[in-house]
C-alpha cells in the first residue's frame, strides 16, 4: 500500500471516529439536559395552541399530563405520530396531552409547519414553542432533538423526559408510574 493510500484511509478512518465520538456527545448531552427536568416542578409557562387557547401550567395543575415536543423534518417524530394518535384516542380522563412543536424555533416556513401539523392528524391541542418554553425544559438551541415527551404528575413535577421515538405502552407505563 503506498503512503499516499495510507494516509486517506488514516484520515478517513479518524473522521469517521470523530463522527461517532460527536454524535456521542451530542446525544448525551441532550440526555443530560432532558434529565435535568426531572423531578422539579413543571416550568412557569403561557402558550397559546392552534385553536387560541391559552395554555399554561396552571392549567395543567391537577392532571397528569404529557408533553409532547416534535417538529418538522423528523423522521422518528413520524415514525411515532401513529403511536401518539392512539394513545391519544385511549388516555384517561385525568390526563392532559399537549402536543409542543419547536418548528418556529427552528425557523421552518409556514407552509412546512402547516403540512406536519395536518399529516401528523393529532387530536389534542398542539401549540408553538417558543424560545422561553424550550430553555424551560431542554434548551432551544436544541430544538432539533425531537421527539421528546415529558411525563407530568397530578402535582406538577416532572417525572419522566422520554428522548426519541416511544410507543404508546412506554408512555401509558410512565404515566402509570407518574401516580
Amino acid at each position: 500500500m503506498s503512503r499516499r493510500t495510507c494516509i486517506a484511509v488514516a484520515v478517513f478512518a479518524l473522521l469517521g471516529i470523530a463522527y461517532f465520538v460527536g454524535k456521542a456527545w451530542v446525544r448525551a448531552h441532550v440526555d443530560e439536559l432532558i434529565q435535568h427536568s426531572v423531578g422539579k416542578p413543571l416550568p412557569t409557562f403561557t402558550l397559546v395552541d392552534q385553536a387560541g387557547e391559552p395554555w399554561s401550567h396552571d392549567r395543567l395543575r391537577g392532571k397528569r399530563a404529557v408533553l409532547h415536543f416534535f417538529r418538522s423534518r423528523c423522521h422518528s417524530c413520524d415514525e411515532e405520530a401513529a403511536a401518539i394518535r392512539e394513545l391519544e384516542a385511549n388516555l384517561p380522563a385525568d390526563v392532559q396531552m399537549l402536543h409542543v412543536m419547536t418548528d418556529a424555533l427552528l425557523q421552518f416556513p409556514p407552509a412546512e409547519t402547516a403540512a406536519t401539523v395536518a399529516s401528523k392528524g393529532f387530536a389534542r391541542p398542539l401549540a408553538m414553542a417558543d424560545v422561553a418554553f424550550a430553555d424551560a425544559f431542554h434548551k432551544s438551541k436544541w430544538s432539533q432533538v425531537t421527539p421528546i415527551t415529558y411525563v407530568v404528575d397530578a402535582q406538577g413535577v416532572v417525572r419522566f423526559g422520554l428522548r426519541g421515538a416511544q410507543t404508546r405502552a412506554a408512555i401509558e407505563q410512565a404515566l402509570v408510574a407518574a401516580r
